[in-house]
């Protein structure tokens, strides 16, 4: 029988950024932009395909630039500020209590990926499951820990916990994305008080007592990178960069440039594929961008300046001969 109502979505984004310092200095991780949006505007607009709403946001560092960054979003927000860190399991706790009590899509803010939600919700509701959690392939020599499925797709083992046949033969293993779906009943296992870990408490908790818990792969070609150091944002914004399809940019030409309708490019100036200049940006003349440069909204390079695969976050003028360089002011 198909479910009457559309999940409710949560996305955790009440993290310090410290790994990513010092771009998260003077702005909340969630805010710093990845290919012109917001990284946590990615997890909500995966949320509003599937219709999620209302969607729930946690806050802590520089909480308050959050609802104003997010104040243009058709989707009702429900804001959770906490004052002390409360783990992935707090936190869903604490944001749970706010929602309407049903499904939860919940997406880890620290991570960009590209995959529908879509295909996860509806097996996940197909087999009545308690709880579902996204996973990808393993890379070779990566250190997450590995989550084991069954052929069925119910989870065994997840990490160093334990279910009901975690030594089963033909388990195959997966990592896990940050993106899972939970019923009630699986928030209802997590601790009442205190910061903790909702993989190693409430799924732990039911993978013990047997409960339905789905694995499901995302596709092999799927975008995924956690957006945690400098140099894996880096990354993730070349690896946006490279794309075509769910990305909010203009299509590129024929050699890989991106360049919005209201930029404004000198007739000197050189862009190299893959690059992006956004809307409002100048890039004067003699100046150099690319490749792999992204050039966000309002931001300037100045004449004869070369930039090779840097960020330039939104209004900042950028100067000199420059390379793998993230510029915020």
């Amino acid at each position: 029988m198909p479910n009457p109502h559309p999940p409710a979505g949560v996305v955790l984004a009440a993290g310090l950024g410290t790994r990513l310092l010092p771009l998260t200095r003077h702005r909340p991780k969630p805010l710093v932009p990845v290919a012109g949006r917001p990284l946590l505007e990615w997890a909500l607009d995966a949320l509003a395909e599937i219709g999620a709403r209302p969607v729930g946001v946690n806050l802590h560092h520089l909480a308050a630039q959050i609802p104003k960054a997010l104040g243009h979003r058709a989707e009702p927000l429900v804001y959770v500020h906490e004052p002390v860190l409360q783990g992935t399991g707090g936190g869903l706790r604490g944001l749970a209590a706010a929602l309407p009590r049903r499904t939860l899509v919940v997406i880890n803010g620290d991570a960009l990926f590209d995959f529908a939600l879509e295909p996860l919700l509806a097996a996940h509701r197909a087999v009545d499951a308690l709880g579902t959690l996204a996973l990808r392939r393993p890379r070779p020599d990566e250190t997450f820990g590995r989550v084991a499925v069954d052929s069925t797709g119910q989870i065994r083992r997840i990490a160093e916990v334990r279910g009901p046949g975690a030594d089963a033969p033909g388990l195959v293993e997966g990592v896990f994305t940050g993106v899972q779906i939970v019923e009630p009943a699986l928030v209802d296992a997590l601790p009442a008080v205190g910061a903790c870990d909702v993989l190693r408490t409430a799924w732990a908790q039911r993978l013990g007592e047997g409960a339905r818990l789905l694995g499901v792969f995302v596709p092999d070609d799927a975008l995924w990178l956690d957006v945690g150091t400098p140099e894996r944002y880096l990354d993730a914004q070349h690896e946006v960069l490279r794309r075509t399809a769910r990305v909010h940019l203009p299509p590129p030409d024929a050699e890989g440039r991106r360049v919005d309708p209201a930029a404004r490019i000198a007739a000197s100036a050189r862009l190299i594929g893959p690059c992006w200049v956004g809307p409002g940006a100048a890039v004067e003349a003699g100046a150099t961008v690319g490749p792999g440069t992204l050039v966000d909204r309002d931001a300037v390079v100045v004449a004869d300046a070369h930039l090779v695969r840097c960020v330039v976050w939104p209004g900042v003028v950028a100067r000199g001969h420059l390379h793998d360089q993230v510029l915020t002011e």
